[in-house]
């Protein structure tokens, strides 16, 4: 589909004439001859006349002009070829300035690196944090000429713990963000800050739940919810930096099949988790009590 030209302007010399009768009132009230004799009307009609004729030059642009502004907007020593027409081409020089290809804002920072290798699954850029350093203070002061890139590997089979970016992924990314960060940034590729989570609670089940089926269900419940890649309320991975609040375990649990209603929720002994910018949580641990409809207890933990 070829790429409509605008229209420049599209005033006539009807349309020019009557602005400019309207306006004389304002700007000059003693003149009230409005008629084609008039000298100033006469003056009026023929600048509106060559107005119209310089907007109508202003819409015909030739194609030399064209190729010129495509080699300006390629490369100097760029050239049409000859079997591509001249819409094909302008339509391929405007896809290719949508591109990135530069990291200037945190979004250029973050589409550029899930770009950049199959092994990213998620992207967080925090401006002004050197959040590789091993110092706690410089870590959480702003640092104006500073940008960290806190990543989250895709998953590895068998693998154990958060996920965390290798020395590998961290490389390759710093050198491919180094060829296209602005001079005058310095960029860093971490892991993100993963707070570990403890839940604990007390559960009613349902007359017809089986009791290590429905700990079973609840315990996935948990950890598919607070999951860094697959968690959250849309399900892709738990918010950076999103405090964790002892209610949304509530309705977590709620849903749960098995589970008749809850009680006493805990996370961490508390009833909020605080993250910071580049946070996220991990779930460690469950420690769920249930009971059943004879008020039989079941009690389970289960860590991670």
């Amino acid at each position: 589909m070829p790429i409509p030209l605008p229209n420049l302007d599209d005033r006539t010399f009807d349309d020019l004439t009557a602005e400019a009768r309207a306006l004389i009132p304002g700007l000059q009230p003693d003149w009230t001859n409005h008629n084609a004799s008039d000298p100033g009307i006469m003056l009026i009609e023929l600048l509106a006349w060559l107005t119209e004729m310089l907007l109508f030059q202003v819409n015909q642009i030739p194609t030399a002009n064209i190729d010129a502004f495509l080699r300006l907007l390629n490369e100097p020593d760029w050239s049409r070829p000859k079997t591509t027409d001249l819409e094909a081409a302008t339509r391929e020089t405007m896809v290719k300035l949508r591109q990135r290809v530069r990291a200037v804002t945190a979004e250029d920072y973050e589409a550029l690196t899930l770009a950049a290798d199959q092994r990213v699954r998620r992207v967080r850029c925090i401006p002004q944090r050197d959040l590789a350093s091993t110092d706690d203070e410089r870590r959480s002061t702003v640092l104006p000429a500073h940008v960290s890139v806190v990543v989250v590997p895709a998953p590895t089979p068998g693998g154990e713990g958060p996920p965390r970016p290798d020395d590998d992924l961290r490389g390759r990314l710093w050198d491919f963000l180094d060829e296209r960060r602005m001079l005058t940034t310095r960029h860093h590729v971490v892991g993100p800050h993963y707070v570990d989570v403890e839940i604990a609670a007390d559960l009613a089940l349902r007359s017809d739940a089986p009791p290590d089926d429905a700990m079973a269900a609840v315990h996935t419940a948990l950890v598919a919810f607070l999951d860094p890649h697959e968690g959250g309320r849309r399900g892709s991975g738990w918010p950076f930096g999103r405090p964790l609040r002892a209610a949304e375990i509530y309705a977590v649990l709620d849903r749960v099949a098995s589970v008749d209603y809850v009680e006493d929720v805990r996370v961490n002994g508390v009833d909020l988790v605080e993250l910071d910018a580049h946070g996220l949580v991990w779930l460690t641990s469950t420690a769920l009590t249930a009971y059943d409809v004879h008020g039989e207890r079941f009690a389970q933990t289960v860590s991670r």
